[in-house]
């Protein structure tokens, strides 16, 4: 199973980004909307498709969002390598 952590990005403060510590690939990003109290999470399944998870009204549960979808692919068994 992957370790994964969060981080903001440095210019833009509405902006977070969700790596795996293995290696530093981002493989999830949540950002808002215009300055607004709107956020969105998106994931990358590889460098050109990605998938929106949807709008949220915090930071928070645009991130749980992220991480519950990375804790549900983490248990099937495809990611598993069975």
């Amino acid at each position: 199973m992957m370790d994964y952590d969060w981080r903001e990005g440095a210019h833009n403060a509405g902006c977070h980004y969700f790596y795996t510590k293995e290696n530093g690939l981002i493989v999830g990003q949540t950002y808002n909307i215009a300055h607004t109290n709107v956020w969105v999470s998106k994931i990358y399944r590889s460098h050109n498709d990605e998938l929106y998870l949807g709008q949220y009204i915090t930071l928070e549960f645009a991130k749980a969002a992220i991480e519950n979808y990375f804790e549900i692919q983490s248990r099937t068994l495809l990611e598993q390598g069975l």
